[in-house]
């Protein structure tokens, strides 16, 4: 087995030389499977396992190179909201394993599949403003981190962030007790900050002199957007960028939850994100295997190389 080291060797190399595809929304595709609405979707990784392995197999086909699992949520803090949080370590171990199940189900693969551990934010307010400490978001990032990298996670997408100081902790929790690559990702608005009123420019600054890996921004808004908020990016960054956009703005249609946005839309996208320079690229809450798939006979097609 390759050690920590390797792997995030071997995926910056692959990044020096080409964007890699990330996979699309999970959330989104459990529902389509039953997923109810406040239910805890990191726990279908016990109970509905074949499924979230699906799930993984349809993006793997669609031409994802890189596979996010189904744990996005599943910190011991979220996870108490629903009554699970004794079930982290059984959550948690599940969803990699469940991955790499998904990899080795296709057998025709020509190509290494990276698995990212999913890592979201607690939904609790941090102190000054909240009762929750940093110090037991430290932990809870911890707890989860060593999890997913004993379990054989290739790397760590902090996503979906939109406080500094969360991402801080669960950056640090990363760095300082793995070593794996770590890409940290913030979510903002259509007025380019984060609801804390972070903006591109402090978040990649502030996030890449706490040594993350790669930065980014994802979910919150569509890829038009986020096409404005990584351009802000790149003009600062000094390392590896990551955009995964909504598959547009949700809107409520006969009360459902609809993503306008259409594969060629996000095919469209991907490629100005690719001229921009962006290394990784995928799709967040909306986007489907179809809307991968756009995106990766897009990619292909061009060739596009650095």
């Amino acid at each position: 087995m390759k050690s920590d080291i390797n792997i995030k060797e071997e995926i910056k190399e692959q990044l020096d030389k080409k964007p890699l595809l990330i996979d699309g929304a999970m959330g989104t595709m459990l529902q389509t499977f039953g997923l109810k609405q406040g239910e805890c979707s990191e726990e279908w990784n016990i109970s509905h396992p074949r499924v979230v392995r699906n799930i993984h197999q349809e993006y793997i086909k669609a031409g994802a190179d890189i596979i996010l699992t189904n744990t996005f949520g599943a910190n011991r803090i979220k996870l108490s909201n629903f009554g699970k949080e004794n079930d982290t370590l059984k959550i948690n171990e599940l969803a990699v394993n469940i991955a790499k199940e998904a990899i080795n189900k296709e057998t025709s693969l020509k190509k290494r599949i990276f698995i990212a551990g999913s890592i979201g934010p607690t939904g609790k307010i941090l102190e000054p403003y909240g009762d929750l400490k940093v110090s037991e978001v430290y932990k809870n990032y911890k707890e989860q981190i060593v999890i997913l990298e004993k379990t054989g996670v290739d790397l760590i997408i902090l996503e979906t962030f939109y406080d500094l100081e969360e991402i801080k902790a669960a950056l640090k929790a990363t760095k300082e007790n793995t070593n794996l690559m770590v890409v940290a990702s913030m979510t903002f608005d259509k007025n380019l900050k984060t609801i804390y009123g972070v903006d591109p420019e402090k978040a990649v600054i502030v996030l890449e002199g706490e040594r993350a890996d790669g930065v980014g921004a994802n979910c919150g808004t569509g890829p038009e957007v986020l096409y404005k908020v990584l351009k802000i990016m790149k003009e600062v960054s000094q390392t590896y960028l990551m955009v995964e956009p909504n598959a547009g703005i949700p809107e409520f249609v006969a009360g459902k939850v609809i993503y306008p946005a259409s594969p060629e839309v996000m095919a469209n996208y991907a490629e100005k994100f690719i001229r921009s320079g962006i290394n990784l690229i995928g799709g967040c809450c909306g986007t489907t295997p179809l809307h991968i798939k756009a995106m990766s006979a897009k990619i292909k097609n061009e060739n596009y190389s650095w």
